[in-house]
């Protein structure tokens, strides 16, 4: 096949999915190709096929309370509702209330300049402080779990930024979408799926020749075979940082010709961070039968293999979910199944002090969810080095009129690694490429 648009919009995900939206309502021909067989990109619901609840695969959580999600969960008449925010802890064979032990959460908010790697502030303050080598810890397992980053390079302006900008929106208090993240994605996808032929599943981007006001995406299918060529005026970019970094002819990358060397450099400074996630279905919810653990929404274990454990609050629900990010999904990536099960099991019988035999008699299902192994993905989401804020600004710049740049990755506002933060982006890309005037159609609507 041999395709002609305006505009061609590389990746189905938030970004791509909200730039599509006002470029079609602006009377543009749009295509937009995505490598899976699925819309959503990292936001991937499975709908248990017992209990029927939503289970996510990778974006879970409503941060705050952002105008983009808000208006999209209106539309589409979904419910967003707070999770049990009730934390708990697991430290050296105690158990108990860990509120305090994130007490730490004010020194990565109010760090100020010069950027420096957070382990530098974590130390500093843990000295000038007197932290316990518990809050240490537990600092340390937040910025690898919440932000999938590691601590020794990580940049501490950009959390700051993060912190600051969670703050703005309404705090980092988690909420949920009843019905399943993915329904969100779906409404926000509701033009693009109106118009026959605007969207191209299974359509993995290989080659992007460019010029001014001119660009040819070679594509084939994910089996191998060529599928020929889309033809626009315009790109929107939203390959995640994993992608971009990939070199031919590793699965997924995608070669600019001409090159890029100022986006090279930006997206080769900025990292992906490693992300797995352990899904777990129990023949009962024994936590919630246990007066010690009942009240509880989290449960952490800074020492051990899966450190970050949630219930699916406030769905009544018989899964747990354990999350692993920086260097503790590094240790898990590309392990058997099978083993990261073990290790997952292993961690909850430490946490809830029960033997191994009586965890995996209760275990009625689960899924591993290794993000890394995802070649149009290859890892959770981005992380700024220190000394790398720049790159993310870099990243996000036009070319020429003609390539346009967009994802969680080119957030500027503190919002990367966030749904809401991709949205932003795919309609910041958007108005530039409207107001570049390349694209508009003569004679009015060319849909």
């Amino acid at each position: 096949m041999n395709l002609t648009s305006d505009v061609v919009i590389l990746g189905a995900g938030a970004a791509g999915l909200a730039a599509a939206a006002p470029l079609l309502r602006a009377g543009l021909r749009v295509i937009v190709l995505e490598a899976r067989e699925r819309i959503g990109g990292r936001v991937a619901t499975l709908h248990d096929p017992v209990t029927d609840v939503p289970l996510e695969l990778g974006a879970e959580f409503v941060h705050g309370k952002p105008d983009s999600l808000k208006k999209l969960v209106r539309r589409a008449r979904l419910t967003v509702r707070e999770c049990n925010d009730i934390h708990a802890l697991s430290w050296k064979g105690r158990f108990g209330d860990g509120e305090e032990a994130f007490r730490f959460m004010e020194a990565l908010a109010s760090a100020k300049p010069p950027d420096r790697p957070v382990a530098e502030l974590i130390q500093e303050r843990a000295r000038a402080e007197r932290w316990s080598q518990l809050q240490v810890a537990m600092a340390r397992s937040y910025v690898e779990g919440f932000y999938a980053a590691n601590p020794d390079t990580a940049s501490t302006m950009a959390i700051a930024r993060m912190e600051e900008a969670a703050e703005t929106l309404g705090g980092i208090t988690p909420s949920r979408v009843m019905e399943g993240y993915d329904r969100v994605l779906r409404a926000l996808a509701a033009p693009l799926l109106e118009r026959p032929g605007a969207l191209l599943l299974n359509t993995v981007a290989e080659e992007i020749r460019w010029a001014p006001g001119e660009v040819r995406v070679r594509v084939r299918g994910r089996q191998g075979v060529s599928l020929g060529q889309v033809r626009a005026k315009q790109a929107v970019v939203t390959l995640p940082v994993g992608v971009l970094r990939a070199r031919p002819p590793e699965p997924g990358a995608v070669r600019f010709l001409p090159r890029l060397p100022e986006k090279e450099r930006a997206w080769g400074r900025l990292e992906m961070g490693p992300l797995v996630k352990v899904l777990l279905r129990f023949r009962t919810a024994f936590w919630s039968e246990r007066e010690d653990t009942a009240r509880f929404g989290y449960f952490h274990a800074p020492s051990l293999p899966v450190p970050t454990w949630w219930t699916l609050s406030p769905h009544e629900s018989r899964h747990l979910v354990g999350w692993a990010g920086g260097q503790g999904a590094e240790a898990l990536s590309g392990l058997p199944e099978t083993e990261v099960l073990e290790r997952a099991v292993e961690t909850l019988a430490r946490i809830f002090r029960l033997p191994r035999q009586a965890l995996h008699e209760l275990l009625e299902d689960w899924r591993v969810q290794d993000w890394q192994r995802e070649p149009f993905t290859r890892g959770g989401y981005a992380v700024i080095p220190a000394g790398a804020m720049e790159a993310v600004e870099a990243l996000g710049a036009s070319v020429e009129g003609t390539l346009f740049f967009a994802g969680e990755a080119t957030n500027t506002e503190g919002e990367e690694g966030t749904v809401h933060g991709a949205i932003a982006t795919g309609e910041r890309a958007a108005r530039e490429v409207l107001a570049n005037g390349r694209s508009i159609p003569d004679g009015g609507s060319s849909r």
